[in-house]
């Protein structure tokens, strides 16, 4: 399973299933099991379908200097997932409509998130 396929099955993950069902969905996925790359490489997919690359590249960055506290998960983010995120999406467009909807599910699914971990 490649990055782009591991990225779709977690943000249908996010949109699809109950929060008591993310659990087994994680564990089973086909990564790293570092939490922090996984939140902030689903971030940046669903950014990068939704802003301009060079918006997604500096939200995510900074975001990710600021709330990932292990330096090489966040280099990571920087020197590795960022450059092959971006060549996977170079020739995606997503229609407006279809942009701002995936927007209000990107904050539906951040609330989920938000919940999870006060759970």
């Amino acid at each position: 399973m490649d990055a782009v396929e591991v990225s779709e099955d977690l943000v249908r993950m996010f949109s699809e299933k109950e929060v008591p069902q993310w659990a087994e969905v994680l564990d089973d996925a086909d990564l790293p099991h570092v939490y922090y790359i996984t939140f902030a490489a689903l971030i940046a997919t669903v950014l990068s379908l939704i802003f301009p690359w060079v918006m997604v590249k500096f939200i995510t960055s900074h975001l990710c200097a600021i709330l990932i506290p292990d330096e090489t998960s966040a280099k990571f983010i920087d020197d590795q997932f960022l450059p092959e995120l971006g060549e996977a999406v170079a020739n995606v467009t997503v229609s407006h409509e279809d942009a701002k909807e995936l927007g209000f599910r990107f904050i539906g699914m951040v609330v989920k998130i938000g919940w999870a971990f006060t759970w």
